[in-house]
């Protein structure tokens, strides 16, 4: 009772402001020209955010959550159509992600739809004369970006509330917006941009906003290809087999990933760290890439991996990040260490193109009570009603 009470008096805290202008761009070519038809799903979450978007007496603030390879992808850019021909901007946590949306954007986006790419020392385009900024973090440090109708972050939960704030602050021609809330409620005159925001995983703050109704919400349940994803613990018993299915996989051309918990040796873990076991690897298979996060070169190794390796070593640096098309096989090791919604993220990065799949947990404790959980989740008949 008192959990609803709370949630109840939550809801009538929700402030709408207007928006800094009504957004009505034509998508119906875009749609038109995509190599492939959107799920269902894609085109009612876009139909949503048309209605949001087409107001100008209340700001947009939609979450829209799906899973890793729903085509959340797909929704930004039909977004940032319906903005034109006003400006958009997009916030992603890392420079992989922010690179790799660019991508997306220059190859589906029309050729008349200039875009530009803003991360520390690597901008790419004009970003002041540019229709749709992807950037990272440095855009919090650019004091000329231009004014934007449509505010989105992508992968919300790896940003803070100021740092999602202060985007806002920044592309709103508003000087009212960079005032406390309190105050901007008593300005006749405040205005804030359209705001989207996309994760799969979403903080608990963020549910706890969107049960509350704080946020309006979109859910993207399927995706465009059916994933087929076998998820099961495995343990040191097993690892003959488990080399046996690596290089299967490498023999049709598919790439494997392998999580370790840590970087270098450590007496207090029961697992060896990356340092220890490339040495294994290398001498047992060719074209095996490592990283870790903390090396400078991180960004070159996942792209060159991308394009001609056969098995990735490396931490949770790759949780959010890169599009891997050919990872069929990924190996977690010391899974039981790791959060439930990090294994979600971690085994979303294979399958994405359809083919089949396998996750395998590694960890001393295969009787472990979360990785069974985690396990029966994706066995059950329909996810959604897991």
């Amino acid at each position: 009772v008192e959990a609803f009470n709370h949630i109840k008096k939550l809801r009538g805290k929700r402030a709408d402001f207007p928006a800094i202008r009504a957004l009505n761009g034509d998508i119906e070519p875009f749609i038109e020209n995509l190599p492939f038809t959107l799920t269902q799903e894609q085109q009612e979450v876009i139909a949503q955010i048309k209605i949001d978007l087409a107001r100008d007496d209340k700001a947009a603030k939609r979450m829209v959550v799906g899973d890793v390879g729903s085509g959340k992808t797909m929704v930004i850019l039909a977004s940032v159509m319906m903005a034109l021909p006003y400006k958009s901007i997009l916030m992603a946590p890392t420079s992989l992600l922010a690179l790799q949306l660019y991508e997306e954007a220059c190859k589906h986006l029309p050729k008349s739809v200039k875009v530009a790419l803003v991360m520390q020392g690597k901008d790419r385009g004009d970003y002041r004369d540019a229709d749709f900024i992807i950037g990272t973090h440095a855009l919090l440090y650019k004091d000329d970006l231009p004014e934007a109708a449509l505010v989105m972050v992508d992968e919300q939960h790896r940003f803070g509330t100021k740092q999602r704030q202060s985007l806002e602050a920044l592309v709103s021609g508003d000087k009212h917006l960079k005032c406390s809330t309190s105050e901007a409620l008593n300005a006749e005159s405040y205005k804030k941009p359209h705001f989207l925001q996309f994760s799969a995983t979403p903080i608990p703050r963020t549910q706890a906003m969107m049960q509350s109704e704080l946020l309006d919400v979109s859910l993207i349940t399927t995706t465009p290809f059916d994933r087929e994803v076998l998820t099961q613990t495995i343990s040191k018993p097993d690892f003959s087999s488990l080399l046996t299915h690596i290089k299967d996989e490498i023999a049709q051309k598919h790439q494997v990933l392998i999580i370790y918990p840590l970087v270098e040796e450590s007496t207090e873990i029961p697992y060896q760290s990356l340092a220890e076991s490339r040495g294994f690897w290398e001498s047992k298979f060719d074209n095996v890439y490592v990283t870790h996060g903390k090396d400078k070169q991180k960004e070159e190794v996942l792209l060159e991996f991308r394009e001609q390796g056969d098995i990735l070593l490396a931490t949770t640096v790759v949780e959010v990040g890169i599009s891997l098309p050919k990872l069929t096989l990924i190996v977690i090791v010391g899974a039981e260490r790791l959060g439930l919604a990090t294994l979600h993220q971690l085994r979303g990065r294979v399958g994405r193109n359809g083919l089949k799949s396998w996750c395998y947990l590694y960890s001393n404790s295969t009787d472990n009570f979360r990785l069974k959980q985690f396990c029966l989740l994706y066995t059950s008949p329909s996810p959604r009603d897991s």
